[in-house]
């Protein structure tokens, strides 16, 4: 049976609607027959090109990221492309039903070059007339499309001839460094919209304001900034200049969640500008950094539960928000968020008043020696913790004596003092790293096991500011500590920043795993199980370095009969997890790397795994613009 939709923009359970399966984020396929026995006889059913892929030199150095997750609307699977291009699918044989190009303009690099990672959909009432079923587009030269599920077709009731421009009304707005880059979120008939913003350009940014557009006819209904713009923000007293701050960001990059029977979205927001340095925005920051709940229908603020303050790392909340019904000892149920942390932390809050429903411990975190910059005195650390984050020697790993020498040098004067070092003038070392712990692959939920899924990296980071006055000397070497390095000029501030990777010949200078599936009780906040996921590839490491896994970028899906499919990108693997124990039972070798989310749909009887598989994101491994369906063998596929 194909996904159907419901009146008022809702849809049909059967099917994979939104980029997160449902608009609870549950990456969960149901119904389906793929189960622990029955995934071996998982084939392969079609491969699509879009033929959408860039190795860089064209474009200022920027390769192709394809790292869309498709969804079923109708009849057709949807994916966008790194082009921003729309493709929609037939899901039984991948043939081409059309395509939307959107003619962005590449003449120069996005602060967020190639990220398009899905598109959303409505259907309106039996009625409705052309343009009853839409797709949503948001594209890095930050416009918001609707078009014609049948067709592809612009909507042309829809703000001017089917686009609304998400820079009006934007302060500061700057083409090349705000943009659409994650999928909106459609509940009701309202198509809330987040935004990606390049933070670390400068202090005074764009803000970081979330939106929610009429589905019909694309006018703005509601508004919100995270940061105090007014004395009545509810998080201004916790910014020392209060409404007069001039900082931007803290805006949504990632995916907003939606309880529609509550008439609520959550929002996971992310760090003010710039990252780094805070002596412009002292204060803990709120609602940077945060989940926020609003009033669905009016944009009203409920409620915001703050998991970083004074963010100096990059620690954006990454993973979109997971919905699920949480069950405490006495077997009494209500309503949860669970929230993934690129700390490593997961934090379990009730749904309708963000209070926790496990302990939240206060510690005392490291002080800043930056002069003018004032670190939060204590951090929250949740109950569930997927990475060891205590102050201790990190513990070292090397594959030859060139490779320890590397990492001496890379580590040489560095400060280390647990999670949450501040950044420092002679470097700082971020453990797990603004790219570790959970991202944007976000997290999976099997209602039935009662188990949460995540995927968990472990990246350190080496960051240092520079003063001012060093700072355009120091970017002309474009090394730190004489690693490649991302040099930033935070302008507005006394310092720039540059930071690299604990990796040295790309190889990392820690031991593993540098990348595991956790499985977790979120009822009760325990870790279940943790296995490394990935091979390096790279050359024989030894057993050990061969079972510690490599960096992942997507995330984990579950079906319902307890099958979790993760696909990694350095070995070019999807695999399938026994959900209670972790262990492989299905695996395939993609033809490029993989670093989205794969999903699951059942059409015509037939259960499907698609994934798209795009290669590195940077130089060296193999392009690829590749959607690949799995189905599940029937009896007359069989040998005789």
């Amino acid at each position: 049976m194909a996904l159907g939709f419901c009146a008022g923009g809702a849809f049909a359970a059967d099917g994979w609607a939104h980029y997160g399966a449902s608009l609870a984020g549950d990456r969960y396929h149901a119904p389906s027959e793929i189960t622990v026995e029955s995934v071996r006889g998982l084939v392969s059913a079609w491969t699509y090109r879009t033929g959408d892929t860039a190795d860089g030199r064209d474009f200022d150095g920027n390769p192709s990221r394809f790292v869309a997750t498709p969804i079923l609307v109708g009849n057709r699977l949807v994916v966008s492309t790194p082009f921003n291009r729309v493709v929609a699918l037939d899901p039984a044989t991948g043939s081409e039903l059309w395509t939307f190009d959107p003619g962005v303009d590449f003449s120069r690099p996005y602060s967020e070059m190639f990220t398009s990672r899905g598109v959303a959909a409505w259907r309106g009432p039996a009625g409705d007339g052309p343009c009853r079923e839409r797709v949503f587009l948001g594209t890095l030269d930050a416009r918001l499309i609707a078009l014609d599920a049948d067709t592809g077709l612009p909507c042309a009731d829809f703000g001017k001839r089917g686009s609304v421009d998400l820079s009006s009304g934007i302060r500061l707005y700057y083409k090349w460094d705000y943009s659409l880059t994650s999928p909106t979120t459609v509940v009701g008939d309202l198509v809330v919209v987040g935004s990606s913003i390049g933070d670390n350009g400068r202090a005074e940014l764009q803000p970081g304001v979330v939106r929610a557009y009429d589905v019909r006819t694309g006018a703005q209904v509601w508004a919100f900034d995270p940061i105090p713009r007014s004395p009545d923000h509810p998080g201004i007293a916790t910014w020392a200049k209060g409404e007069r701050t001039r900082t931007g960001a803290a805006n949504v990059w990632s995916v907003i969640s939606a309880d529609a029977e509550r008439d609520m979205v959550f929002l996971p927001t992310t760090s003010p500008s710039p990252d780094f340095y805070g002596g412009e925005r002292l204060g803990d920051n709120a609602f940077a950094n945060s989940v926020v709940a609003l009033r669905a229908s009016t944009g009203e603020f409920l409620w915001g539960h703050q998991t970083v303050r004074h963010d100096l790392w990059d620690l954006d909340i990454a993973s979109q928000p997971l919905l699920f019904s949480h069950t405490d000892a006495a077997g009494n149920s209500r309503p949860a968020v669970a929230q993934a942390t690129k700390m490593g932390f997961v934090f379990v809050l009730d749904r309708e008043t963000g209070e926790s429903l496990h302990p939240v411990e206060e510690r005392a975190v490291p002080a800043s020696d930056i002069p003018g910059e004032r670190a939060a005195p204590t951090q929250p650390f949740a109950k569930l913790r997927l990475i060891a984050t205590d102050a201790r020697p990190l513990p070292r790993w090397s594959v030859s004596d060139e490779h320890r020498a590397g990492c001496d040098a890379l580590l040489a004067g560095v400060r280390y003092e647990g999670i949450f070092t501040p950044p420092s003038i002679e470097g700082s070392l971020l453990f797990p790293g603004n790219d570790g712990g959970a991202n944007w692959g976000s997290m999976a939920y099997d209602p039935g096991a009662r188990i949460g899924y995540v995927a968990v990296n472990r990246i350190p980071t080496i960051v240092k500011l520079i003063p001012r006055k060093e700072f355009r000397a120091a970017r002309r070497g474009r090394t730190l500590n004489g690693n490649p390095a991302e040099f930033a000029e935070q302008g507005g501030t006394p310092y720039g920043m540059a930071r690299t990777e604990l990796l040295f010949d790309d190889f990392p200078c820690l031991e593993g795993p540098w990348s595991t599936l956790a499985a977790l009780d979120l009822d009760r906040g325990e870790v279940l199980w943790d296995r490394p996921v990935g091979e390096i590839g790279w050359r024989d490491l030894g057993p050990v370095a061969g079972n510690w896994g490599h960096f992942i970028r997507g995330g984990p899906m579950v079906t319902e009969g307890g099958v979790v499919f993760l696909a990694t990108p350095y070995d070019h693997t999807l695999r399938a997890h026994d959900g209670a124990t972790g262990e492989v039972l299905w695996s395939t070798v993609l033809p490029a790397g993989a670093h989205a989310t794969p999903m699951g749909y059942r059409h015509a009887g037939t259960d499907y795994v698609v994934v798209t598989a795009g290669g590195r994101l940077t130089g060296g491994g193999r392009r690829g613009d590749h959607v690949l369906a799995f189905r599940l063998q029937s009896g007359k596929d069989a040998a005789p």
